[in-house]
């Protein structure tokens, strides 16, 4: 490729970060945002890395039209934005009334299988988890994870941020989910503790990329969520003998 279309390449991915970090300024969707840019200079999968995982949007309910003056301009006294926890509660709501069809669901209401997903799994919290949800000082995206704990831990999550102002992070959530998970496997108590969370703060992931070759040859029929564990499995069997 010549140097010169390479550098006109580079320019107009660089404009595209930029429309995309300004509209993720504004909180719009992600939906939005995906077509608001040029999937031209930019893929999907660059767009939701600049996003992150703990990207928050803010969903407006609804955009009205001021009719008297018979323009279509957008009417901002009346357009409504609904806490989270209002939005759980009418996600839920169309979860009832479809039958728990998410399929129809996301597809009559114009939402996300993703943003479906989300909502609808805060209404799972204990009502404090749900203030705290509210008030900001639980991200969405954290707050799914948390929701598949037992009540128990889920009080104790609550008066660790509200004693110790803990942030608890995207990361930090879908660690204590895995823990909690893999304890009920083992038909252990898990029991969550400030401890605990400095402990998932410090941890460190070694990430190790296999082949489509090497996963063929030695994990054949292996779900890939049952590499680790097997790996796991066969270095303690060593290390006892």
């Amino acid at each position: 490729m010549p140097e010169t279309n390479q550098l006109l390449i580079n320019y107009y991915k660089k404009e595209e970060i930029k429309k995309v970090k300004e509209m993720m300024r504004e909180k719009l969707e992600v939906g939005e945002i995906l077509e608001g840019v040029n999937m031209e200079w930019i893929t999907k999968e660059e767009v939701l890395n600049i996003l992150g995982e703990d990207y928050e949007p803010v969903i407006k309910e609804s955009k009205v039209v001021d009719k008297d003056k018979n323009e279509n301009i957008l009417n901002t006294s009346n357009v409504t934005q609904n806490t989270p926890m209002e939005i759980a509660r009418k996600y839920k709501k169309y979860f009832e009334e479809y039958n728990q069809n998410r399929k129809e669901i996301c597809k009559d209401k114009n939402i996300s299988n993703g943003t479906f997903q989300k909502y609808l799994r805060l209404n799972y919290l204990i009502p404090e988890l749900q203030e705290l949800v509210n008030n900001k000082e639980l991200g969405i995206n954290p707050a799914e994870h948390i929701s598949f704990l037992d009540e128990e831990n889920q009080i104790r999550i609550a008066e660790i941020i509200r004693n110790y102002n803990y942030k608890i992070t995207n990361s930090i959530a879908q660690k204590i989910k895995r823990d909690f998970r893999k304890s009920n496997k083992l038909g252990k108590n898990y029991i969550l503790s400030k401890e605990k969370i400095e402990n998932y703060k410090n941890e460190k992931i070694l990430k190790i990329i296999f082949t489509q070759e090497e996963i063929d040859k030695y994990f054949l029929r292996l779900p890939n969520r049952e590499i680790k564990e097997y790996i796991i499995s066969i270095l303690e069997n060593t290390q006892n003998i």
